[in-house]
């Protein structure tokens, strides 16, 4: 039987190979003159934007930084308080809670907040991808943990091998000159964006399907990390009616699409205060 982890694998290397290979054959004097920030007088990797409202822009970026701090504080502390009645379920046999994800969930919006508004005081380039890489090292952090069914009792190198991955994304990133780092750090960025759009689909599917076929986990508590479920049949009059949980799951695939639209409306109108 295909894998489709190996394949999906095999045509992402493709496609950065591919990409790597058109750096090496685009004509780069084509690409207008960055601007240098403000604050410290380095160059940026932002162009002039027409008709681009500075205090709009600040107004924009400190908005965009509140929205998930205080949505974070608030996943953070109902993930604390309440327990989950939800595991994740691999296999329809092994189950594991998913109260490390709903943690993960929220500082991923919290790291994303904090990390917003350095981008008014240092503007884009490589000193605030320093800080920025914090809002991708959380995307990897919750990639390996989904690979590895919502746990890290299965496998305890997953620090290592998240830190190992922001050593790689901002390590080139910095040794990068311009072009290619603004290129590398934004491959790497909507890769990992992407990445988590497909999980979390995924996640959805799986949890409608699950619900169709008629089962849902009660789950009883073990350790902290760890539960087991019993799968109980469905009363047949609830067959109509949507589980509110499913609505809960859905949130995960349309966040992640926002994010996802948003950095490709970005990376194409570079020079559009609309973007």
């Amino acid at each position: 039987m295909i894998d489709p982890l190996k394949v999906g694998t095999f045509f992402f290397l493709i496609l950065l190979g591919g990409l790597l290979f058109s750096l090496t054959t685009a004509n780069l004097s084509k690409i207008p003159t960055t601007v240098n920030s403000t604050l410290t007088g380095f160059q940026t990797w932002r162009f002039y934007v027409k008709d681009l409202d500075i205090e709009t822009w600040d107004s924009m970026i400190i908005l965009s930084s509140i929205l998930p701090i205080v949505s974070g504080v608030f996943m953070l502390i109902w993930s604390s308080k309440y327990e989950t009645l939800n595991v994740f379920i691999i296999n329809s046999e092994k189950k594991s809670s998913t109260k490390l994800f709903n943690k993960l969930l929220a500082g991923y919006a919290i790291a994303t907040g904090i990390v917003t508004p350095p981008l008014a005081l240092l503007d884009l380039g490589k000193i605030f991808t320093s800080l920025a890489v914090i809002h991708n090292y959380f995307e990897a952090i919750i990639l390996l943990v989904l690979h590895q069914g919502g746990s890290v009792i299965s496998n305890h190198r997953i620090i290592l091998y998240s830190i190992i991955y922001l050593l790689i994304a901002e390590g080139v990133t910095i040794l990068l000159k311009w072009p290619y780092a603004a290129f590398w750090f934004k491959f790497q960025g909507l890769s990992l964006d992407i990445a988590v759009l497909i999980q979390f689909i995924r996640i959805y599917l799986k949890t409608e399907r699950d619900y169709q076929e008629g089962y849902t986990s009660l789950p009883h508590h073990t350790s902290d990390d760890e539960r087991e479920s019993e799968e109980h049949d469905r009363p047949n009059d609830n067959n109509n009616k949507i589980d509110p949980h499913i609505r809960h799951v859905l949130l995960l695939p349309i966040s992640a699409l926002f994010h996802v639209s948003g950095n490709f409306v970005n990376a194409v109108f570079l020079t559009d205060a609309l973007a």
